[in-house]
């Protein structure tokens, strides 16, 4: 699929008129014609745009894949939810460490030797508890699961 085409189905998915999704891009909607109907390639700014808008789809807009499993799907497709059961903790440990590590590389935070990222672990886990969450704890010992 052509990024032309790509674009175009983001807008439709997203139930938007051409108009619309150019103001919610702050494009011209001439340019945004010109990228639909292939006239013109999109440029990384443009690109960038509709990825900060539309998250999601980056991926699949830029690399053509997904990562259902990180929120990345394709137009039409549906993230991932929450079964019945819960999510296994270390699911949400993986996922915590990923968040922590990127802002740290991204310079968003800083690692301080007086900071330990097990305890904000900790605390991630029981705010996700708190707010309705259910976690799924896995006991190395028994190999059964229980929910916390």
């Amino acid at each position: 699929m052509n990024l032309n085409e790509k674009i175009k189905l983001i807008r439709k998915t997203h139930g938007s008129t051409q108009k619309v999704f150019a103001e919610i891009l702050s494009m011209p909607i001439s340019t945004l014609k010109k990228y639909e109907s292939g006239d013109r390639e999109p440029s990384g700014s443009a690109l960038q745009k509709i990825a900060n808008q539309f998250p999601n789809f980056s991926l699949w807009l830029i690399l053509n894949e997904v990562a259902p499993e990180s929120g990345q799907v394709a137009p039409g497709d549906e993230a991932p939810k929450m079964s019945g059961d819960g999510v296994p903790a270390e699911l949400l440990n993986a996922a915590f460490e990923k968040t922590i590590t990127t802002s740290i590389s991204l310079g968003w935070l800083t690692a301080k030797p007086e900071i330990q990222f097990s305890m904000l672990s900790d605390l991630m886990r029981h705010d996700f508890v708190e707010q309705g969450g259910k976690l799924i704890l896995q006991d190395a010992d028994e190999n059964e699961s229980q929910t916390a």
